[in-house]
């Protein structure tokens, strides 16, 4: 379909990532797409750290990680092209970059109908990195990214357990991050990220548009910021469930969290310049549900969290909460239920029971894997997950009688005991936690 996009702009030959340039705490990283003729769009992504950033081998190395993960924001525009990057790529560069856009585009692919974006061509001279020497990791100073969700609230309490000195980044605070670091009593080194206006007024004619691993720019925001702060490790909390996908399509595993699986996480981890910050997912070996079940002792919180990407929105409110009505606002529902009384559950929720809004049944149905329903494109756990926690609440004498339970599509579903027993346990094949921090998280 023709939009006013594609019926002004010139034939797109390649994109190109170019050089970033750092000045003080702030870097600023070109792109452009050309044409044969020379003709195109350009575009500058600035992002402030909060610190000056020395400008040596190691944060130049992390910057252009950083250039080449955000790159996807505008790259995205005008696949499938080739990607170049003229000023060279390290051989680890070259792999990370196409590993991006193979995996990280998923879910942008299927959504415009695009499998030959997830095919890059990626162009650029050899460039040999810079010899650094690796530093002793300690594990003294723990930077804990922070979205204002339950997750990031359970590694910092689980944190606080561990003999390291800690601090909180985020990039592009709201309310529930700053009170999520206020309830912690903890720093937060704040970072900002402003897109160039020009790609979001191409996405608003109708330039191609969806999903980016908005996690790998995180993380690398994050690594950088470790260093402008002076800290030697940087803690996300990714679990379990984010290694698992949506769908198969065009012969590929779709995920939507694939910047928060356990392969990008190696894939960040074998990529990061020598001497870089130690990077980690801390909640790795658990699933969602365990972490729901250990945030629901966490009481302090949870009148300040909030895990509903709509409220973290460039149009949302300042004051944005749960909207109570997407697949990330009914998957925390239904997997806080169990380990919390009903009363407790709707005043996090503004007093609405998300179970007793029939429109909504479909999307619990998704989550819950009924047959022939996908899993949502969102930060959600596995369907034996969801399954468990229905199953549990169904022994829950305040949701006893409830109308929802006895609909017929979600009566027909229930959790195995196998299921029960697998969502709980620990999940030791893979993850990348050194021994102290082991032994903490499983106390989890």
């Amino acid at each position: 379909m023709d939009t006013a996009f594609t019926k002004m702009r010139p034939r797109i030959t390649r994109f190109e990532c170019g050089e970033p340039e750092l000045v003080g705490a702030t870097v600023r990283l070109p792109y452009a797409a050309t044409g044969a003729d020379g003709a195109g769009y350009s575009f500058t992504e600035e992002i402030v750290f909060p610190g000056d950033v020395a400008d040596g081998p190691v944060a130049k190395g992390l910057i252009r990680l950083l250039s080449l993960s955000a790159s996807l924001s505008y790259y995205k525009a005008f696949a499938p092209v080739p990607f170049s990057v003229p000023s060279g790529l390290t051989p680890a560069e070259r792999q990370f970059v196409t590993e991006l856009i193979r995996n990280g585009l998923g879910e942008f692919a299927v959504i415009n109908d695009m499998p030959e974006a997830l095919e890059p061509t990626v162009t650029g001279p050899e460039r040999v990195a810079e010899p650094v020497g690796k530093p002793v990791l300690a594990e003294q100073r723990a930077l804990i990214a922070v979205g204002g969700g339950k997750d990031s609230v359970v590694s910092i309490e689980t944190l606080r357990r561990a003999d390291a000195e800690l601090g909180l980044v985020a990039v592009n605070p709201r309310l529930p991050i700053e009170r999520t670091a206020e309830t912690a009593g903890l720093p937060l080194h704040s970072a900002t990220r402003a897109i160039d206006a020009e790609l979001l007024r191409l996405n608003d004619e109708g330039a191609p548009n969806g999903h980016v691993p908005v996690t790998a720019i995180n993380s690398l925001i994050a690594l950088i910021s470790a260093v402008a702060t002076g800290f030697d490790t940087v803690v996300f909390s990714n679990e379990a469930s984010a290694s698992f996908g949506n769908q198969r399509w065009a012969g590929r595993d779709i995920n939507h969290q694939w910047s928060k699986s356990a392969d990008f996480e190696r894939l960040l981890r074998e990529s990061l310049p020598d001497g870089s910050p130690q990077y980690l997912s801390l909640l790795r070996p658990l699933t969602e549900i365990r972490i729901a079940r250990a945030f629901a002792g966490m009481t302090a919180y949870h009148g300040v969290f909030t895990s509903c990407n709509r409220a973290f929105r460039l149009s949302a409110a300042a004051n944005a909460t749960w909207c109570g009505d997407c697949p990330k606002c009914r998957f925390v529902f239904l997997v806080l239920a169990p380990f919390l009384t009903r009363e407790a559950l709707l005043e996090i929720f503004g007093g609405r029971d998300l179970f007793s809004d029939a429109s909504q049944l479909t999307g619990f149905l998704e989550l819950l894997g009924a047959d022939g329903l996908l899993k949502p494109f969102e930060c959600v756990g596995e369907p034996d997950e969801c399954r468990v926690a229905l199953t549990l609440l169904r022994e829950h004498d305040d949701w006893a009688g409830h109308p929802f339970f006895e609909r017929d599509e979600i009566a027909a579903l229930a959790a195995t005991d196998a299921e029960r027993e697998s969502v709980f346990a620990w999940h030791d094949d893979e993850h990348f936690l050194p021994p102290a921090l082991e032994a903490v998280l499983r106390e989890v």
